[in-house]
């Protein structure tokens, strides 16, 4: 099992990494301007989706400007803050409500980060939601059982690997700044 486990999860972050290049791109460059502009970078995870604020703000690797949008109320963002939001499906529900909240209420980038299933599934178009969509191709388990379910869902892992992929992408631009 570990063997199809470790093979599967190779393949979606390699996809992650091919996929995604141009969104982690973008919404890398949007995270830049907050912290240029002096404006805050706020994670907001849902369910084991903490774990991705749990690494922007107390990893080894903190996030520049990183805050817990927990600590803030929305009317107090401002346009030069960013807000990452991390589900385990782009069409959770609770993201869908804070997402669609924040676009109504508020004029600051959301970038949202989660699995998308298949279209005919999903409920919502994702991409009005927020200005950056990136997907973390994690929607079911990896490893199959002989009863046709399935094992191992990865939805944390992809969502953490999509976040190295921001902060390393932010890095690296905020880096030529520092020059």
């Amino acid at each position: 099992m570990l063997k199809i486990f470790s093979t599967q999860v190779a393949g979606l972050l390699k996809s992650i990494s091919d996929k995604e290049e141009q969104s982690i791109e973008e919404a890398s460059r949007l995270l830049a301007q907050s912290v240029l502009s002096e404006g805050s970078v706020y994670f907001k995870g849902f369910g084991e989706m903490e774990a991705v604020v749990s690494e922007a703000l107390y990893g080894e690797n903190k996030f520049r400007a990183g805050a817990d949008f927990s600590d803030v109320e929305s009317t107090d963002l401002l346009p030069v803050d960013s807000i990452v939001v991390a589900s385990r499906f782009l069409d959770d529900e609770e993201a869908v409500s804070l997402c669609s909240e924040l676009r109504k209420n508020v004029d600051c980038n959301v970038i949202l980060i989660g699995g998308r299933r298949k279209d005919a599934e999903m409920d919502v178009n994702v991409e009005e939601l927020a200005d950056i969509v990136i997907d973390t191709k994690a929607v079911r388990g990896l490893v199959p059982l002989d009863d046709g379910s399935r094992l191992g869902f990865p939805s944390a892992l992809t969502a953490l690997f999509a976040y190295y992929a921001l902060f390393l992408t932010t890095e690296e631009i905020l880096e030529e700044y520092d020059e």
